[in-house]
C-alpha cells in the first residue's frame, strides 16, 4: 500500500481522514471501527476526530503512532501536529506553528512564515493599503508616521520588505512602491487561526482608539439588546448587507486619504437558561 505521509499536511485530522480514504478506497471493510480497533478508541470517537469535532488525547496519541506506521521524523512531526491542534494562546500557536514549518522543510517554511507574520501584525495590511495611494520610494520613517498609532521606521521597513516577498507590492518604473495584482490565500485551519489572531489585534486597536482618536474621526458604539433566535439572524441579514453596502461604496473612492479598519463586534454577553451558550 502507497504511504500517505503526514509531512503532506499541516492540519493532522486532515492527514488522518485522507489515511482513511485511501484505505477505505483500497479495501471497502475499512471502516471507523476497524481504524478505531487500531488505535484503542470507539468508532464514535475516531468519527468525531475526523470530523474536527474531537483532539487526540496525549494518551491515545502514541498508540496512533504505531498503528499508523509512522517513521521517527514523522511521527514527531505528527505529534507535533496535534499539539498545534489543541494550542489554545496566540503565543503558543505560533511557537508549534514555527515548529512545524521547521520540521516540513525549508522549501515551505519560508512563505508560510511570511504569510503567519502577515496576519500577526496590524499593521503590515495597513501599510499595505496605504501603498496603494500613497507615493513612498525609501523614506520609511514617514510611512511609519502616517500610520495610526504611528509604527517605526524599522517595522515600516520590515512591513515593506514581508510585502514584497510575499508578492503582494512591488516597484514601479520610477521606484515608488505600488500594489501588484497578486493575492494571498492560506489553506485549512491554520487560516482560521491566522485569521483569529488578526482579529484579536483589530479589537485592541478599536479599544486603543477610543482613547487616541477623537470622537470626530472614529465611531466606536456599544449597545446591548434582548434577542430571540429569528431576531438573532435578521441582525447578522443585516450587517452583512451593510459590509457589502460599505464595500461598494468603498469601490468608488478614487484619492483616499486615509486608512480605515472596519471591526464589529456582535456577541452574546448573557444566555437564558433555555438556551445554550456553546
Amino acid at each position: 500500500m502507497e504511504k500517505i505521509s503526514p509531512l503532506e499536511f499541516l492540519d493532522y485530522r486532515e492527514y488522518l481522514l485522507a489515511f482513511f480514504e485511501y484505505r477505505k478506497a483500497n479495501a471497502p471493510w475499512y471502516s471507523y471501527k476497524v481504524f478505531g480497533d487500531g488505535v484503542g478508541l470507539d468508532q464514535s470517537q475516531v468519527f468525531r476526530i475526523l470530523q474536527k469535532n474531537l483532539h487526540i488525547s496525549k494518551r491515545a496519541l502514541p498508540r496512533f503512532v504505531e498503528y499508523l506506521k509512522l517513521n521517527e521524523k514523522e511521527a514527531i512531526y505528527f505529534e507535533k501536529l496535534v499539539e498545534l491542534g489543541r494550542a489554545r494562546s496566540e503565543s503558543e500557536t505560533r511557537r508549534l506553528f514555527a515548529e512545524v514549518l521547521a520540521l516540513k522543510g525549508a522549501q515551505s517554511k519560508e512563505l508560510k512564515n511570511d504569510q503567519y507574520e502577515l496576519y500577526s501584525k496590524w499593521y503590515h495590511s495597513v501599510v499595505r493599503t496605504l501603498l496603494g495611494f500613497v507615493r513612498i520610494q525609501n523614506d520609511y520613517a514617514a510611512l511609519g508616521a502616517m500610520v495610526s498609532p504611528p509604527i517605526s521606521a524599522d517595522e515600516a521597513k520590515n512591513s515593506v520588505e514581508l510585502l514584497q516577498r510575499l508578492g503582494l507590492i512591488e516597484r514601479d518604473a520610477e521606484g515608488f512602491w505600488k500594489l501588484s495584482d497578486r493575492t494571498l490565500t492560506t489553506g485549512g485551519d491554520y487560516r482560521s487561526k491566522l485569521i483569529r489572531a488578526y482579529q484579536a489585534e483589530s479589537m485592541k486597536l478599536a479599544m486603543q482608539s477610543l482613547d487616541i482618536h477623537e470622537k470626530s474621526k472614529r465611531d466606536i458604539n456599544v449597545m446591548n439588546m434582548a434577542l430571540d433566535e429569528s431576531a438573532f439572524k435578521d441582525c447578522l441579514a443585516i450587517l452583512n448587507n451593510a459590509r457589502d453596502e460599505i464595500r461598494a461604496r468603498v469601490e468608488k473612492v478614487n484619492s483616499p486619504d486615509r486608512v480605515m479598519r472596519f471591526a464589529t463586534a456582535f456577541f452574546p454577553v448573557a444566555f437564558s437558561k433555555e438556551v445554550s451558550s456553546s
